[in-house]
């Protein structure tokens, strides 16, 4: 044989091993799976099982709870036929307690109205009683308001006149203080009028005799006193 096909024989063996070796791995894991399916069934079967047994003995219970119920539910028959019994002769004996305590009702529903009627009237007082208070203690209210308003009115109006008097004594000064700035403008006007004339006339009669004559400055100044005097006293005696 070759050793070529002695190569491709053996790679052809490994193969085939391999192969087989992969076979037999899946057929142990499918057994696995079998196995563990299989417990797994088991403990499903008991677990099914036990669940029946335990429905069994619930439906046991129920039967004999049933059972209870229908001996009970004939006693309660019974006792209800007895009840009703009773109860008719109750009624009956409501009937006359009712018939009684209407008669008693009719006689107290006559009392309460005449105790209402009295209520009433009292409360019909008492709120006229309130009402005149009520009035008396508005008028009041509103006669301590209006004198409230004629104080405010007569503290606003003396506000008002003693503004009006500062601002007439302002007014009274400042015409003093104008009246003033005027009169010293026009004797410095004056005056410099005077002395520019007695200049002239000195350099014209610089070697005659001048008659006597009052000096412009002492006249100036006079008119200027007598103006300073009449403008003072005006207006602050007006202020005073």
């Amino acid at each position: 044989m070759a050793p070529h096909q002695q190569v491709l024989d053996h790679e052809a063996a490994i193969a085939l091993a391999q192969q087989n070796a992969a076979l037999d791995a899946v057929a142990a894991a499918r057994a696995r799976a079998a196995e563990e399916q299989a417990v797994a069934a088991t403990r499903l079967a008991r677990d099914r099982k036990a669940h029946e047994d335990e429905a069994r003995r619930a439906l046991e219970q129920r039967t004999a709870a049933e059972t209870a119920a229908s001996t009970a539910l004939a006693d309660l028959v019974k006792t209800e036929r007895q009840a009703a019994d009773a109860a008719a002769m109750r009624a009956e004996a409501e009937k006359r307690a009712y018939e009684a305590a209407k008669v008693r009702l009719d006689a107290e529903t006559e009392l309460s109205k005449a105790k209402n009627d009295s209520r009433e009237a009292l409360r019909a007082e008492a709120e006229l009683k309130a009402r005149r208070i009520e009035a008396d203690e508005r008028a009041a209210a509103l006669a301590a308001a209006r004198a409230e308003r004629e104080a405010r009115a007569a503290e606003a109006e003396r506000l008002m006149l003693e503004g009006e008097r500062d601002a007439l004594a302002a007014l009274q000064e400042r015409q003093f203080q104008e009246g003033r700035a005027r009169l010293m403008a026009e004797a410095t006007a004056e005056l410099r009028a005077a002395t520019d004339k007695v200049r002239e006339r000195a350099r014209e009669v610089r070697f005659s005799t001048p008659e006597p004559e009052v000096k412009p400055l002492d006249r100036i100044f006079g008119r200027f006193s007598r103006k300073g005097d009449e403008g003072r006293s005006s207006p602050r005696d007006l202020g005073q």
